[in-house]
């Protein structure tokens, strides 16, 4: 049962976002002997339907009892629609989701499938990757089905670092020296981009607070007003902007301005997840220029990567004779016969052994490290939005100046107050 006030924010987001859902039903006429015929609903994002569209209709080819019910809408759309199918107890049988609150929502509402028992019993740990089954737990449930793991790690130029007789830095120390080494020859040494200076401090509060600190901020079970690491993060970030660590306007560039002062190298290194890796083979540079290192979120090498999953939930209500269903289709879905089309749908896929296709190349070795090292939740996707607004504003003030490093976590513990308060 939801409670009152997330019914009452539910009802007022119905009222501002259209409830009329377009979507393509994938339809196939024939029947199985084989069981009972079943529908399964879906959503999904309909920037995946031109490759995922012929995987379902593949799949009712194979299995004619299972018809696969597909809507396609954008992003902003699933994640409206949904809490909007939430309030009204329409939720489809399964849904495409982001990690952190926005999946966290329908497990601490009862309204999603703990998938834990499941998951022990048919092997999940030999099929997918652990560092996105991990992702994927919220109070020790497993809330959904990991699709896609991503881990942000810090691209560098190749031909910069060594022009500069740059070493790859291993500790936080050593790359204090490469961002020093960097300026002294006239390279900027991050690009970055309004919210994108959030990627930063991720990696400076896991480095400052170490996992267990970082977590309970993520969590909002630690009070951000009297924590060190956070006060530390925020001067460290400040510190950097100051002495031109940043390009000129950071706070008001936008993405393709942040990765194109990369390649024209302008800046040397930026913080960003494996889909970069396709955009340099996109926008035709060779991505033998580039590489990448893992952010020393501590000094030995073990450190935790800045990462999310992306998922499938399944309705709470599902029958045992539609999860079976379910469970058979995304069999399918990530068999070896079908990834070969994953690789124009999103990378990368979190079933193990699944290959990169060519383009993603440069991201090769990235998950292994988040498996190897564990990953910590990206904050925009833990902390709810109501905070990360205010988060934003305080990091932009310390940045410009007008907010004391010291001072920013009261301002943004505040903002958690409020929030618990209309809860």
């Amino acid at each position: 049962m939801l409670g009152k006030k997330v019914w009452g924010i539910l009802m007022a987001t119905a009222m501002t976002v259209s409830t009329v859902i377009g979507g393509a039903v994938v339809t196939n006429a024939e029947t199985s002997d084989a069981g009972e015929d079943v529908t399964l609903t879906f959503w999904t994002p309909s920037w995946r339907e031109a490759a995922e569209a012929p995987i379902i209709e593949d799949f009712m080819k194979e299995y004619p009892n299972i018809k696969i019910d597909v809507t396609y809408m954008s992003s902003d759309d699933i994640k409206a629609n949904t809490k909007i199918a939430a309030s009204s107890g329409t939720l489809p049988d399964m849904w495409y989701n982001w990690g952190g609150v926005l999946a966290d929502f329908y497990a601490e509402n009862g309204l999603c499938l703990d998938l834990t028992e499941y998951a022990e019993e048919h092997d999940w740990d030999n099929t997918y990757l652990s560092g996105a089954l991990d992702l994927c737990k919220y109070d020790d449930q497993l809330i959904g089905l990991p699709q896609n793991l991503v881990g942000l790690v810090m691209y560098y130029r190749k031909d910069i670092f060594q022009k500069c007789g740059i070493e790859v830095p291993k500790t936080f120390e050593e790359l204090e020296t490469v961002c020093a080494t960097l300026k002294e020859n006239g390279v900027i040494p991050f690009s970055s981009y309004g919210s994108h200076m959030m990627r930063y401090m991720e990696e400076l509060i896991e480095y400052y607070g170490g996992p267990e600190e970082h977590d309970n901020l993520l969590t909002l079970d630690a009070d951000w007003g009297s924590s060190d690491a956070l006060k530390k993060s925020f001067e460290k970030l400040k510190e950097w902007n100051d002495a031109g660590y940043f390009p000129d306007g950071v706070l008001t560039a936008d993405n393709s301005a942040a990765s194109m002062y990369v390649y024209n190298g302008e800046c040397a290194m930026i913080m960003e997840n494996p889909g970069m890796a396709s955009q340099i083979v996109a926008n035709g540079y060779n991505p033998d220029d580039y590489g990448w290192f893992q952010f020393p979120t501590n000094d030995k090498g073990t450190g935790r990567l800045s990462a999310y999953v992306k998922l499938c939930q399944f309705n709470a209500d599902i029958t045992d004779e539609k999860l079976d269903a379910a469970m058979t289709f995304w069999n399918y879905y990530y068999s070896d016969e079908s990834l070969a089309a994953h690789a124009a749908i999103e990378q990368p896929t979190a079933r193990i052994g699944a290959p990169l296709p060519e383009n993603y190349a440069l991201a090769d070795g990235m998950l292994d490290l988040i498996n190897t090292n564990g990953g910590f939740s990206t904050m925009d996707l833990k902390v709810p939005a109501e905070v990360m607004s205010q988060y934003f504003s305080v990091q932009d003030a310390v940045v410009l100046g007008q907010t004391a490093p010291e001072n920013a976590g009261a301002e943004i513990q505040a903002a958690i107050e409020s929030y618990r308060a209309n809860q």
